[in-house]
């Protein structure tokens, strides 16, 4: 006997559904695309025209002159307007000249004050030598004021035969002649300048020595020597020189050594002071 045949179990393949032809772009589609196109093709035109036509008016100078027309304009306003510097006021002033400080401020009155710059004024304030901090302000509508505070003289440096004035941070106030400030010490020798502070500093502490004192000379550049005015030396050493001040403002408190008919007195041993009277 023949079996009979086993149907399968596969289900038959499903055939492809035929694909649908792409449809073409409309006319008016394609031209969207192309005017898209020449639009952004004609702004990259137009800003390559842009920046060449900058470039050569900044080249020429054109941009320059008319940004200064231009703030000339706003500044001129602003006058109409009533922000017209019409006074300058000044605090603190004693020994800078009135025309010093108006030559650093510039010629301002009848000017906006809203275009004028306190912080480029302060700066050349303070440039003057008596300066040694300033403030300048716009008060509105019309006044600009002034601050300053000058430095105070310790010290008459002498450089290549010229006379200085200088405060306890070493910076040149101006020059001076011979028989200005004479009350000062004088500062002579190689390196002064650049260690005067510290010695006109450690002074300050001691004004009975201080005022005592008619020349603090620079030796090897690297100690001091502290000439009286009844002529008496005092040697200091290289280093903790202040504290060797100390030491001698001390004696002079309890024996005043200093008003002794001496030639030197030389600190720079901490251990042992050396004492010379003057023919001993």
């Amino acid at each position: 006997m023949t079996k009979p045949k086993r149907q399968s179990s596969k289900k038959p393949a499903k055939r492809a559904a035929p694909k649908k032809p792409k449809k073409k772009p409309s006319l008016f589609a394609r031209l969207g695309s192309l005017g898209r196109h020449y639009a952004l093709a004609g702004l990259a035109g137009v800003a390559v025209i842009l920046a060449g036509g900058a470039a050569t008016l900044w080249a020429g100078g054109y941009v320059g002159v008319l940004a200064e027309q231009m703030n000339r304009a706003a500044s001129e306003g602003a006058v109409a307007a009533g922000f017209e510097i019409r006074r300058v006021t000044v605090k603190g002033r004693g020994e800078t000249a009135p025309e010093e400080i108006d030559g650093a401020i510039g010629p301002i009155l009848g000017q906006s004050i809203l275009h004028f710059s306190p912080d480029a004024a302060r700066a050349r304030i303070e440039e003057l030598g008596w300066v040694r901090a300033a403030s300048v302000s716009r008060l509105l509508p019309d006044t600009i004021h002034v601050s300053i505070r000058e430095r105070a003289p310790a010290a008459v440096w002498q450089m290549s035969g010229r006379l200085h004035l200088i405060d306890i941070d070493g910076a040149v106030i101006r020059e001076v002649g011979a028989y200005e400030y004479s009350h000062l010490p004088l500062i002579v020798g190689a390196g002064a300048p650049d260690a005067a502070s510290s010695i006109l500093r450690a002074l300050a502490r001691h004004p009975e020595i201080g005022d005592l004192t008619s020349a603090l000379v620079r030796v090897g550049e690297r100690r001091w020597n502290v000439r009286l005015r009844n002529g008496v030396d005092i040697r200091l050493p290289d280093e903790k020189f202040a504290e060797a001040l100390d030491v001698l403002a001390s004696l002079q408190s309890s024996s005043g050594i200093l008003d002794q008919k001496l030639e030197y007195i030389d600190l720079r041993d901490p251990e042992r002071m050396t004492v010379r009277k003057r023919g001993g």
